[in-house]
């Protein structure tokens, strides 16, 4: 059922992306301090990053993505080189599968460290969710922010 889950808030995410530039990715407007492209890649590094650091399974994320994506990370402060939307998109759309093959049997599983009150990797999975669907929220305001057609 979880991975039910994880599928269908993804798919809602990766529709956000349907006909977005690049140049639409990174706009800010003001009283945010992230763009969308942002959100993206956060989406992405966190769901993999509390997984692995809180979950003790290891997921693969690009070890440059938790500089430019992690809490408290900001597109002011990022070098010049960020991936590509389509980056983003092709690594959004294929996660759901990684993580559905690396952590089969595993959702019952005491976390190696518990995260808040979550125990259990499953938990800490289905959170995910429930963050992914902030940031989805996020991405809705700063379309919206930045009159981006659907």
């Amino acid at each position: 059922m979880i991975f039910q889950q994880i599928n269908l808030v993804r798919q809602n995410t990766l529709n956000e992306m349907t006909n977005l530039t690049e140049e639409q990715a990174d706009l800010v407007p003001a009283g945010f301090s992230n763009s969308i492209r942002w959100n993206l890649g956060h989406i992405y590094t966190v769901q993999n990053g509390l997984i692995s650091q809180f979950g003790g399974k290891v997921i693969e994320t690009p070890a440059h993505y938790f500089k430019l994506f992690a809490p408290g990370t900001k597109p002011a402060d990022w070098p010049a080189e960020v991936p590509t939307l389509h980056e983003l998109k092709q690594l959004l759309e294929e996660q759901p599968a990684r993580l559905q093959k690396a952590l089969a049997g595993q959702l019952e599983e005491q976390a190696e460290k518990a995260f808040k009150t979550l125990s259990t990797v499953g938990e800490i999975l289905n959170f995910t969710t429930y963050h992914e669907g902030m940031h989805l929220g996020a991405i809705k305001g700063l379309k919206k922010a930045n009159r981006v057609a659907e």
